[in-house]
């Protein structure tokens, strides 16, 4: 596959961080004042509707510079319509994060970036994601880092906002080794803004609940199926599905048909507790009305803590 550069926006327009949309939850002792430049920026590779840029940003009251990955929307060249339109989901986004609040320490901030092409922020969080993580530091608890990543949503649900995309990929692991949840409702809010009531495939459909994936459904049962799915990914550390392209089809219709429970059920992850497996096929079972609440779903993880 080949891109057109020319449709890659300039880092240098890209990246003018709005100081007002700032929102740290932190990441510094108090809250940062004043831009005083952006330096270091490059491009980080594309994602499925935006470009990603890393920079560090310096703040008048801080000694050391902040590091970021931003996501610049792509738009097509002179197209007002399709840039108003990603404004528009930036001030949603913006609105989102104010109403989870900046106050749980395993929820990512995230920010506008970018006053001539819409963009979101957040910090780079250098350890990548938690299934990477766990990849190359296996001896980590794996358990302590799903009990955070279930307390963050727990957090969010009670916010009345559905993450709409828990996958590893979004969920980073801070330099201290504990979780932050990112990119909440971002995947939703795009989907829904740029294609109204036409269903379109997810980029990370081997996550999703059945009824997402057939009727769009988007709700806080289907965070807790996904959830399900992402621990699972956690304990086994390989692809739920073979890559080849040809695959996504029969991928599709096995979860639509049987879901996750239908297709792995049987497959407890060597390194899981039979207390957790119970909970995470509990958690994918096809009927949403059977699935438990984040909150109940956080009841048993701080059982089974205590019982260890």
């Amino acid at each position: 596959m080949t891109f057109n550069t020319f449709l890659i926006p300039k880092t240098d327009s890209m990246l003018q961080v709005t100081p007002v949309h700032l929102s740290l939850n932190g990441t510094f002792q108090v809250q940062p004042k004043g831009i005083l430049h952006v330096e270091n920026k490059q491009f980080a590779g594309f994602g499925g509707y935006s470009d990603l840029y890393k920079a560090d940003i310096t703040f008048s009251d801080q000694s050391k510079p902040l590091p970021i990955m931003a996501k610049a929307f792509r738009i097509l060249p002179n197209n007002q319509e399709s840039r108003d339109q990603f404004t528009n989901i930036v001030d949603m986004l913006q609105d989102r994060e104010s109403a989870v609040g900046y106050d749980h320490k395993y929820i990512s901030p995230i920010w506008s970036a970018g006053n001539t092409v819409p963009a979101i922020a957040t910090p780079y969080y250098g350890n990548g994601n938690i299934v990477n993580y766990v990849r190359f530091h296996p001896s980590t608890d794996r358990f302590e880092l799903v009990r955070q990543t279930a307390s963050a949503l727990v957090h969010v649900h009670s916010k009345d906002i559905v993450h709409g995309d828990m996958c590893p990929e979004n969920i980073c692991i801070a330099d201290d080794g504990t979780v932050r949840v990112t990119d909440i409702a971002v995947d939703t809010i795009v989907r829904q803004m740029s294609h109204g009531n036409n269903l379109c495939v997810p980029s990370k459909w081997m996550y999703k609940s059945p009824e997402e994936l057939e009727w769009g459904y988007c709700t806080t049962q289907t965070d807790v199926y996904s959830l399900a799915v992402t621990i699972y990914s956690v304990y086994t550390l390989k692809p739920l599905f073979a890559s080849k392209a040809h695959s996504y089809g029969k991928g599709l219709m096995q979860i639509i048909g049987h879901g996750h429970g239908g297709i792995f059920g049987e497959i407890k992850p060597e390194a899981m507790s039979d207390d957790l497996w119970e909970v995470v096929r509990m958690c994918w079972a096809m009927d949403p009305t059977r699935r438990p609440s984040m909150e109940e779903v956080d009841g048993m993880l701080a059982g089974m803590h205590e019982d260890k």
